[in-house]
């Protein structure tokens, strides 16, 4: 059987790759385009053109299809960053994580200092904030007033604030200003303390010289102490009370079983304070353990520190500054 392209017009049997009939010219098949790339022509064959009774081809998608994946991104060819502050990396557009703070950096936040007094049954009662630079005590004048304490100087003490240090300045005509004392300290002539109810105060001047007036006569009175120095007993309204010298170089205090004892204070400890001369010939006040504390009266103006107890005529403050 010989194959061929038969051409419909007249009937002439061509080759099969013959374009137009080589009897009439009819055109048997139009010239395939070549979809090869521009840089030349493909080895690919040629595919047909449609007829013009072939069926369409098919609709486009609907919209409603996922789009096509897209490419894979690049990797970035930047240098990674990292937070100073937690160690993370950061991208270009990213913010570094928030610093987290130390609970040290809220604490040393400064603080106005205060005065808490303490109530009669050893409780906190009103606190008073020294915001101001200066605070003045008093029982009718100043910033904090107590018209009730007869003890109380009109205008009795100044409290000052200099960089969250507090000072405190005696301004009373009678009474002063006494701080309780964390460790010994040294007196002089003269100085007044406290110790439980009992204001007392140091004689260390020395003796007059025993001798005869110019008469030649020499006063009678009692023996003479070996004593280094005395305390003596301030009395309310004035005057003087028990005097007791030094057995030789110390003098304890308390309720009973010391060199000079009150056993009807019961403010005052067993063992309350006592006082021993230096080798400095100075004489130290020590507490000796007592449960409420041993009072010296400032002289001039004095810095208080946290936790400091201090009498104001009869008010007992501590002082709170951290």
């Amino acid at each position: 059987m010989e194959l061929g392209l038969a051409c419909p017009v007249c009937g002439q049997l061509n080759m099969i790759r013959s374009t137009s009939c080589n009897r009439c010219g009819t055109v048997l098949a139009p010239e395939a385009q070549a979809s090869a790339p521009a840089s030349g022509p493909s080895s690919a064959p040629a595919a047909a053109a449609p007829m013009q009774n072939q069926p369409a081809p098919p609709p486009p998608a609907p919209a409603s299809s996922p789009p096509p994946a897209a490419a894979p991104a690049q990797p970035s060819t930047q240098p990674l960053r990292f937070d100073p502050n937690t160690g993370q990396p950061i991208g270009d557009d990213a913010k570094p994580a928030a610093k987290t703070m130390f609970f040290g950096a809220l604490q040393q936040q400064q603080v106005a200092p205060r005065l808490v007094v303490i109530k009669g049954e050893g409780g906190d009662g009103v606190t008073y904030h020294l915001s101001g630079t200066t605070h003045v005590v008093g029982r009718s004048e100043g910033d904090i007033t107590f018209a009730e304490d007869v003890f109380l100087s009109p205008t009795h003490a100044k409290f000052s604030v200099q960089n969250s240090r507090l000072f405190v300045q005696d301004l009373s005509d009678n009474n002063g200003v006494f701080v309780r004392i964390k460790r010994p300290v040294p007196l002089d002539h003269g100085d007044m303390f406290l110790v439980g109810e009992q204001l007392l105060e140091l004689d260390s001047a020395p003796l007059p010289e025993y001798g005869a007036n110019e008469n030649g006569t020499y006063f009678y009175g009692s023996p003479r102490p070996e004593g280094a120095f005395r305390v003596i007993q301030k009395l309310a309204g004035g005057g003087d009370g028990l005097v007791r010298s030094s057995n030789g170089a110390t003098l304890a205090m308390g309720r009973e079983g010391n060199d000079l004892d009150f056993p009807d204070d019961r403010f005052i400890s067993g063992h309350h304070a006592k006082l021993d001369l230096s080798d400095d010939a100075k004489v130290l006040l020590t507490d000796t353990g007592s449960r409420n504390g041993t009072f010296i009266r400032i002289k001039g103006a004095q810095e208080l520190f946290h936790g400091d107890y201090l009498f104001v005529g009869q008010q007992l403050f501590r002082v709170e500054i951290s």
